[in-house]
């Protein structure tokens, strides 16, 4: 018998470990399958195209989304307005990506225990005639899970938070489109401002704004215009406020306090601008529109009022390390400098040490004026300003380029000034002054 044993001891260790083998292979499989379950997809066969209709029902109101053409609307009483297509592509691609993390419960005796007595929204999408349910419940206590029924069967499934989060807390404001006015800012031809009894006009050319009838000596500010159009071309809503005003007046859009025309493409968008709010930011509407918004404040001080807003404010534009002379009239007395073989050296005394960082502290600060406020872009008479005779004057040479600043009267902390041969006047904040030199001694090294 031992014999006999020995003999096909071999064979029966074989088939115990195959009998092992496939007992493995079972367990292995059916965990595989329980998997596949938990992993699997809340809804199948979606196919996010049909989708043509959401419905959010919360327990105090209820938000409809229509699918018309290629567009989304959401629906408001009578009215229909553009939904945002972020919002509306995100809750479908939840509803077609959802997973399942676990099977909670099937046929529960109590959905309280969930939240799924009372759920936090149903949602409704309506595919070829297809409908697909879901109601949202409470968040699981452990994890980062929420409990949901789905199509209608009572079987309580765990998904995670982030799928479920395009469905909740939604209004008929939220899903709207923000967007106010939609256009190309590279491709707007003309803008047409108006505030307070002004108007002016400004037109793209070869890539630059030019003003119409516009004096040429008023140099535009390209990259501020350039800015004012970004910001009105796409411009978005801070606030829906009302979409049936039973007047204007209350919103100061009866008579605006501005008007900007964007031209493109042969057609106009006109934007109003009303009273500013209490809350901070200013009302707003389409002329082509009932509905009025509110936008932050920024977008109102943005739109220039007047000509000067949209002006170059910079004096002048040195190249600091192209510049090979410069010679300062202040207080009777002359200084020239110039620049020798990379050095600075007073033209007369060459033999004097210059304080090479307080030449270049100097141009930085010249190419750095900026003007605080324009007076008069055609003086008859510079007298009053203290300009026929300026008290200082600054000439910098770059190569045959020559600039001459001249610096007159002080008032109010201000000094009047112009360029030597521009017509404009202005005054630039004066301590300006305090780092022009009086005399060739502030150059000298110490």
């Amino acid at each position: 018998m031992g014999n006999y044993l020995k003999k096909f001891a071999g064979t029966l260790i074989a088939i115990l470990i195959l009998a092992l083998l496939l007992a493995y292979l079972f367990l292995f499989e059916l965990r595989k399958a329980s998997d596949g379950e938990k992993n699997g997809v809340v809804f199948t066969g979606v196919n996010e195209e049909q989708i043509s209709e959401i419905s959010l029902k919360y327990p105090s109101q209820t938000v409809v989304c229509q699918k018309k053409g290629e567009d989304w609307f959401v629906l408001k009483d009578s009215k229909e307005f553009k939904a945002d297509d972020n919002i509306i592509s995100r809750m479908i691609a939840d509803i077609s990506d959802m997973k399942v993390e676990k099977v909670v419960s099937e046929n529960p005796k109590d959905l309280a225990g969930f939240g799924l007595d009372k759920p936090k929204v149903e949602v409704l999408a309506k595919a070829s005639g297809k409908e697909i349910r879901l109601a949202i419940g409470d968040e699981s206590p452990v994890g980062t899970g929420t409990y949901i029924l789905a199509n209608g069967e009572n079987k309580v499934l765990l998904v995670e938070r982030i799928s479920i989060m395009s469905f909740l807390d939604k209004s008929v404001n939220n899903i709207r489109d923000k967007r106010v006015v939609n256009l190309s800012e590279d491709k707007i031809k003309g803008m047409r401002f108006k505030s307070g009894g002004l108007t002016f006009e400004l037109e793209r050319k070869d890539g630059e704004w030019v003003g119409k009838d516009i004096l040429e000596y008023v140099e535009i500010d390209q990259d501020k215009i350039s800015g004012v159009a970004s910001t009105l071309s796409r411009l978005r809503v801070g606030n829906f406020e009302s979409d049936e005003p039973k007047e204007l007046k209350s919103y100061g859009l009866d008579a605006p306090s501005a008007e900007v025309e964007l031209i493109q493409d042969g057609e106009t968008t006109r934007i109003l601008f009303g009273n500013k709010k209490e809350d901070g930011g200013y009302y707003l509407k389409l002329s082509s529109g009932d509905s009025i918004y509110s936008v932050p404040d920024y977008v109102f001080t943005q739109v220039p009022k007047e000509l000067n807003d949209f002006r170059v404010v910079r004096v002048v534009k040195l190249d600091p390390e192209k510049v090979s002379r410069i010679e300062i009239g202040r207080g009777g007395n002359a200084i020239s400098l110039l620049r020798e073989e990379g050095n600075w050296v007073l033209e007369n005394e060459k033999d004097k040490n210059i304080d090479e960082e307080k030449v270049q502290e100097l141009l930085q600060e010249i190419n750095d004026i900026t003007v605080e406020e324009f007076v008069d872009d055609n003086p008859s008479d510079l007298a009053p300003y203290g300009l026929d005779k300026p008290e200082i004057q600054i000439t910098v040479s770059e190569g045959d380029k020559k600039t001459t600043l001249f610096f007159g009267k002080t008032e109010n902390e201000k000094v009047y000034a112009k360029v030597a041969d521009e017509r404009s006047v202005y005054t630039l904040d004066k301590e300006i002054l305090t780092v022009i030199p009086s005399s060739r001694d502030e150059l000298l090294e110490k």
